[in-house]
């Protein structure tokens, strides 16, 4: 295995746990709620129109799910 393909594989192992073993936005979880800067744009993304935006390699979406 090379160093990406060890990479990869490393990072599928930790969202397949993370997903697993971790409930979004449980009370205590350290995935209880999105990250607060990405909680203080949404009011300056209204009025915009249709937006997009982008989770690629984000991780597990505590932060993607609340703006959607």
């Amino acid at each position: 295995m090379n160093r990406i393909e060890y990479i990869r594989q490393e990072e599928k192992e930790y969202h397949d746990y993370c997903y697993h073993n971790y409930k979004l936005f449980v009370e205590g979880s350290w995935l209880h709620k999105p990250v607060e800067t990405v909680m203080e744009v949404i009011p300056l993304l209204k009025g915009k129109g249709n937006i997009n935006i982008l989770d690629l390699g984000s991780g597990v979406g505590r932060n993607s799910i609340p703006m959607a």
